[in-house]
C-alpha cells in the first residue's frame, strides 16, 4: 500500500514539475515558437502507455501559460494540433519505441502544427485575404516560424531522450549494485544457502 502511495505521489510531483517547466518556457523570453511544448507532446508516449496522461501534460502546460500570456481565439486549433502530435506518437510508440520513430514524430508533429495553426490564421480573415493567394501568402510568411518550431522540437526531443537514457542507465546501475550488495550480505549471513545453490 505504501509503495502504491509513494509511486502515486511521485507521479503527481512529476506531473506538476513538467507542467510548470513547460509553461515557464513559454513565458520567459525565447525565440518565437522555440519551446519544448511539441517535444513533450511527442515524448510523453515514450514515458507512458496511457494516451490521456500523455495528452494532459502538454495541454495543461499550454493552458497555464495561456492564462498568463492571454487567452486567444485560435486555442482550439493550437491545442488540437498538439493533441494530434501526441496521438501520432502514441500509436507509433505502441508499435516500437526507437529514437528514429521519436525523431520522425518530432518532424511530423511540427509539420502538422504548422499546417493547422496557419490555416487557422488564414481562416480568421484578419491578416490575409480569404482566397488561394492569401492562403499561400500566409504559409509563405510563416516559414521562418516553422523553422523555429522544427528546430526547437528536435532540440528538446533530443534533450529529453538524452536525459531519459541517462536516467535509465543510472537507475539500472543502482539496481544492479543494490542486488549485488544484497547477494553478498546473504552469502555472508547464510553461507550454507550459497553452498546449496552452488551444488
Amino acid at each position: 500500500m505504501r509503495t502504491v502511495m509513494k509511486k502515486t505521489k511521485q507521479k503527481i510531483v512529476l506531473f506538476f514539475y513538467l507542467v510548470g517547466l513547460i509553461a515557464l518556457s513559454r513565458i520567459i523570453p525565447h525565440p518565437p515558437n522555440f519551446t519544448p511544448v511539441l517535444a513533450m507532446a511527442v515524448f510523453m508516449p515514450y514515458l507512458t502507455r496511457d494516451l490521456y496522461s500523455s495528452m494532459l501534460v502538454p495541454l495543461a502546460a499550454m493552458f497555464v501559460s495561456d492564462v498568463y500570456l492571454g487567452l486567444h481565439s485560435s486555442m482550439f486549433w493550437v491545442y488540437g494540433s498538439i493533441l494530434l502530435g501526441t496521438t501520432l506518437s502514441h500509436y507509433t510508440m505502441s508499435i516500437k519505441k526507437t529514437y528514429v520513430h521519436l525523431g520522425s514524430n518530432a518532424l511530423l508533429s511540427s509539420t502538422i502544427f504548422f499546417v493547422i495553426t496557419n490555416f487557422a490564421v488564414w481562416m480568421s480573415g484578419t491578416m490575409y485575404p480569404l482566397n488561394l493567394e492569401g492562403l499561400l501568402l500566409c504559409y509563405t510568411m510563416a516559414i521562418p516560424f516553422f523553422g523555429n518550431t522544427l528546430t526547437g522540437t528536435l532540440f528538446y526531443v533530443s534533450l529529453l531522450g538524452l536525459v531519459s537514457y541517462s536516467a535509465t542507465n543510472i537507475s539500472r546501475r543502482y539496481t544492479d549494485n543494490e542486488e549485488n550488495i544484497t547477494s553478498s550480505l546473504n552469502i555472508i549471513a547464510f553461507p550454507h544457502r550459497a553452498t546449496s545453490r552452488a551444488i
